[in-house]
């Protein structure tokens, strides 16, 4: 069985993000319902203390970045006052102290987060910062992808559309020829342009 596109996406961002950046511990997760989101992919862990961990908007340093829409970092986190601490026996156990959350922004929607963490507590520098906000655009690109194959899919499916319907189809096809290039995973780009070529 296939694993999902989004798990593959991810998975591959934050293995790009611990190589650019040389932050030792990187995960993440995509939302599943409105400002609450599972940790779902861990790169460099030692522990399994954040896999799972359900995450609210609001709640911790990865749900500030959620409500606020926005890269938020701390230099210690057990004793970063600006953060709430619901998650501070999971960070604690994989001794991380410094992190960043990113968050991955589709039209202005906040649809998962990225984490990059040291464990020790250093300042986390720009580069840094922005490497993690490139990682997250890769999965954001890969998003918008599967949400264009998807709308595309549905209108594929409804009765004789009109010529806006068209219009909107030749639109869509131009703009994923254009994202295809940026596609992670090679097997689902080859199959992105495949359908493309249709």
């Amino acid at each position: 069985m296939a694993e999902p596109v989004e798990a593959v996406e991810m998975r591959a961002a934050l293995l790009r993000l611990r190589r650019t950046t040389g932050l030792p511990v990187a995960f993440g997760g995509l939302l599943h319902e409105a400002g609450r989101m599972d940790i779902a992919e861990l790169n460099g862990a030692s522990t399994g203390a954040l896999r799972g961990l359900a995450i609210s908007a609001g709640n911790g340093l990865g749900g500030k970045s959620i409500a606020l829409s926005r890269p938020c970092a701390v230099t210690d986190y057990r004793v970063a006052r600006h953060i709430s601490h619901e998650y501070d026996a999971a960070v604690a156990a994989e001794g991380l102290r410094s992190v960043l959350a990113v968050p991955v922004v589709v039209r202005r929607t906040v649809r998962g987060v990225l984490y990059g963490a040291l464990r020790s507590a250093l300042p986390i520098g720009e580069r840094t910062f922005d490497a993690a906000v490139a990682a997250a655009r890769d999965v954001e690109q890969a998003l918008v992808v599967r949400d264009e194959v998807r709308r595309l899919l549905s209108v594929s499916r409804e009765p004789t559309p009109g010529p806006a319907a068209w219009e909107e189809v030749r639109a869509a096809h131009s703009e994923l020829r254009a994202l295809a290039p940026r596609v992670v995973d090679a097997e689902l780009r080859a199959e992105l342009l495949a359908v493309c070529g249709r």
